[in-house]
């Protein structure tokens, strides 16, 4: 049994969510504060993989996940005119790893880890404004005028973690705080996402499967591309992802979508939508099928800090990549599972054990986000930089390369596949076998 840990998770994303899950299966004491008014989902879709299904099974989430979501086989390339120009082959990751890889719309990816959640454990509108920590515990303040004492805050809230913003003033304060980590998050990318109504099958014969091949079309002159990827209810998520170059981040065309609203939406939305998709019209008739769409842009950074004295970071709130790989939400839930693990083995709640969990969880977990960040940058590269030598990549990449390098690549992604320890473990149906789960630290 772990010991009397109280924990405050700031932040209703994925991250802090799937961890709230972990904690309800462990008994340990939670509330999550979210500063929205509700649990919103941003964005178009989410995908796991065997990383992170084996503990949605011990969760007992796995069939909900199943039920709402399609298995992903291939990603298929495709140039300004449809002509195909390669594919990425994942149809080898549920025989490497015993779990298909799936993709499911954000609304129900967020139902299914709330649905084992109490209503009480989760207080909205809810915005942090400032941390205090003594030997007693550490305090959330909040814009409302309330405040949370707890024995760890955890945050969980984003690119922009207002948990990490008031870390990284203590930090400073002391000297502690390292150059990189003072510096703003730029973002890399613009993307404007979706996700269809009901549109009909025969128009659009890829719902007809069973599976999803992920539609990725890379024009030679637009400076984007767009990903169409087939959902459950005869539904097509869409995202369109323009790559921002470092040097252009302030100025020129890489500027040009960085305003926000619903102006700015439509600007993306009309300055994109003659982009013919790969079904049967343009991009523009698969915007025009889809009754909300949002204009988000994407940041990348490997935040070295992740913790001071009773606070700890978790998700995109210390590393944020970009989603071109996937890997996003895996690394999240994945960190919240070692964070639990740590936290149930904890034996008695003084400063001394919280530094030894926070210290052996960056220990078990930074080098395979930092590893993350560069997969997914290098994918992102692959399909959105422009220009011949970009594209000579792209025809090696996707049309010249060797299976036994594809097999590798995933075999790589899935090396890693922990589960709760305090739960009873589920058998690895992978061919190749998953890293050995890490050692249960002494306090």
């Amino acid at each position: 049994m772990p010991s009397d840990i109280r924990v405050t998770i700031v932040g209703g994303g994925i991250g802090g969510l799937a961890l709230a899950n972990m904690f309800e299966k462990a008994n340990i004491s939670y509330i999550i504060l979210e500063k929205a008014t509700q649990i919103k989902a941003l964005g178009s879709s989410l995908g796991l993989d065997a990383t992170t299904l084996p503990v949605m099974e011990q969760l007992g989430l796995l069939e909900d996940f199943y039920r709402a979501s399609n298995p992903v086989r291939h990603f298929n390339f495709y140039n300004e005119h449809l002509k195909p120009i390669g594919k990425v082959d994942f149809s080898d990751l549920e025989e490497i790893g015993g779990y298909p890889a799936i993709i499911l719309d954000r609304p129900s990816f967020y139902n299914i880890l709330l649905k084992n959640l109490p209503k009480d454990k989760i207080l909205y509108n809810k915005r942090v404004l400032s941390i205090v920590q003594d030997t007693e515990g550490v305090t959330v303040k909040c814009a409302d005028g309330s405040a949370y004492l707890s024995d760890i805050i955890i945050g969980a809230d984003g690119a922009y973690s207002a948990i990490r913003q008031n870390m990284y003033k203590s930090l400073k304060q002391k000297g502690k705080l390292s150059k990189s980590d003072d510096k703003p998050l730029g973002y890399n990318q613009h993307c404007l996402v979706g996700v269809t109504e009901p549109v009909d099958p025969e128009r659009y014969p890829i719902l007809k499967r069973d599976f999803a091949d992920f539609e990725i079309v890379i024009p030679k002159h637009d400076p984007f591309y767009a990903i169409y990827m087939p959902l459950p209810g005869n539904r097509i998520s869409w995202a369109v992802i323009q790559n921002v170059p470092r040097g252009d981040a302030q100025k020129g065309e890489g500027f040009r979508f960085s305003e926000w609203g619903p102006e700015a939406t439509m600007e993306m939305a009309n300055y994109v939508r003659h982009q013919p998709n790969p079904f049967n019209g343009t991009l523009g008739d698969i915007i025009d099928k889809s009754p909300m769409i949002s204009k988000i842009m994407l940041e990348e950074k490997f935040f070295k800090a992740w913790y001071e004295d009773r606070v700890v970071l978790l998700g995109d709130a210390c590393h944020k990549v970009v989603p071109s790989a996937g890997l996003g939400a895996n690394l999240a839930i994945l960190e919240g599972v070692h964070l639990c693990n740590l936290l149930v083995d904890i034996p008695v709640v003084n400063q001394r054990n919280i530094t030894k969990v926070f210290q052996t969880y960056y220990k078990q977990r930074a080098h395979i986000a930092k590893a993350g960040l560069t997969k997914s940058r290098q994918f992102g590269k692959v399909m959105g930089d422009r220009g011949p030598v970009s594209r000579l990549i792209r025809k090696i990449f996707l049309a010249h390369m060797p299976e036994k390098l594809a097999r590798a690549s995933n075999v790589q992604r899935l090396h890693y596949r922990p589960q709760l320890h305090f739960l009873p473990q589920v058998p690895d149906r992978g061919s190749v076998k998953g890293h050995p789960q890490e050692p249960r630290i002494t306090f």
